[in-house]
């Protein structure tokens, strides 16, 4: 088995601006995930689980 880093996350911030205030929904985030690991993320509803992931994937659509 490889020990080789799969996905690197460093200070991931996520603002989004439904109005007029921004909704920081995702704030300082960082991991690391090696070749053959299993991560789980964990948090309660609302957390920003989904934001992070969808993030790491480029799913949400970009700022206009």
């Amino acid at each position: 088995m490889t020990n080789e880093t799969m996905i690197d996350i460093r200070d991931l911030s996520v603002t989004f601006r439904p109005g007029r205030k921004p909704v920081k929904a995702v704030n300082g985030v960082s991991l690391s995930v090696k070749a053959g690991e299993v991560v789980a993320l964990l948090g309660e509803s609302g957390s920003g689980k989904s934001v992070t992931m969808r993030s790491l994937l480029k799913l949400h659509p970009k700022e206009r």
